[in-house]
């Protein structure tokens, strides 16, 4: 396992892996329990006890309807009460793919005492569905799954976000289950706390991404891995997590609605944008990405 770190050792990666297979359906968690109650991030300052519940569900049922009218199935976590951001599926866990292209299941680590059980609820949903899941060491603390960890789609590679959210540890220890390299990304900025804010893999060859979010050695790399970079409106960025936004197909992009910089950008990279209301998730500090769990099929 090489961990890659700048450009310089990103010259040197090398190896074949079988490419992902193909996205098939997401892990959902519904708004039932849905709420802001404390402060875990920049943008829920100001924000508790906000939440319309009624507009969020609402929201939340059109996002479902937007994936299932792209031929997805939408499989759905039973969430118990307290649990004010299951529907953040994204972060208790990673599916993904490993070297050989086999759909892997990895459960992660939640940072705050009160996400822990998440996991429970996603070890269950994935139990119901005949999938087996992989655990970390016990000594990792933190690492949130898919928030922070993205599968390279034609690399033996996960680009990993080194942040408040998921340590360094945590990225070797999944790495080394899915037989994957790591490419390691500082998040110097606190708005984007979570990689998946600040970074979208779309394609093959095309990512979006955040500039704020990164240092000058972590845009040096992306620069150097990928043919194609659309930066994301800054506004955007930070008041509609324009960055947090889906392809699961290279085709179509689901993102915030009211983002009509970033969506230009994807449109003239051929790209078909699908914008979606998460006006009252993104007071949470959350949107597209942090609400799916993707499945992907064997290649």
């Amino acid at each position: 396992m090489k961990i890659i770190h700048n450009l310089d050792e990103w010259q040197q990666i090398s190896g074949e892996s079988a490419p992902p297979g193909p996205v098939t359906g997401v892990l959902v968690g519904p708004p039932d329990h849905f709420d802001i109650v404390d402060v875990r991030n920049e943008h829920m300052k100001d924000q508790v006890g906000n939440v319309r519940h009624d507009l969020a569900w609402d929201q939340w049922r059109r996002f479902c309807q937007s994936i299932i009218q792209l031929g997805l199935k939408v499989h759905q976590i039973e969430v118990e009460p307290d649990q004010v951001d299951a529907v953040f599926t994204a972060n208790p866990s990673l599916s993904t793919s490993d070297r050989r292209g086999n759909p892997r299941i990895i459960l992660g680590r939640m940072n705050h005492p009160n996400r822990i059980p998440e996991t429970e609820f996603h070890l269950k949903a994935y139990t119901e569905l005949g999938l087996q899941c992989d655990e970390l060491p016990s000594t990792i603390t933190t690492w949130e799954g898919n928030g922070d960890t993205l599968r390279d789609l034609t690399r033996p590679l996960l680009w990993c976000g080194l942040g408040p959210r998921s340590e360094l540890a945590g990225h070797i220890a999944a790495a080394e289950i899915l037989d994957l390299d790591l490419a390691l990304l500082e998040l110097p900025d606190p708005r984007y706390y979570h990689l998946d804010t600040a970074l979208a893999i779309l394609n093959e060859s095309t990512i979006a991404i955040v500039a704020d979010a990164f240092n000058s050695e972590g845009l040096e790399l992306l620069n150097g891995a990928f043919e194609n970079l659309i930066e994301v409106d800054p506004q955007e960025a930070q008041h509609r997590l324009a960055g947090n936004m889906w392809s699961p197909d290279g085709s179509h992009v689901l993102i915030s609605s009211q983002t009509p910089v970033t969506s230009a950008n994807l449109k003239a990279h051929g790209f078909r944008v699908i914008e979606t209301e998460t006006d009252e998730f993104l007071k949470s500090g959350g949107s597209v990405f942090c609400m799916r769990q993707e499945f992907r099929d064997a290649r």
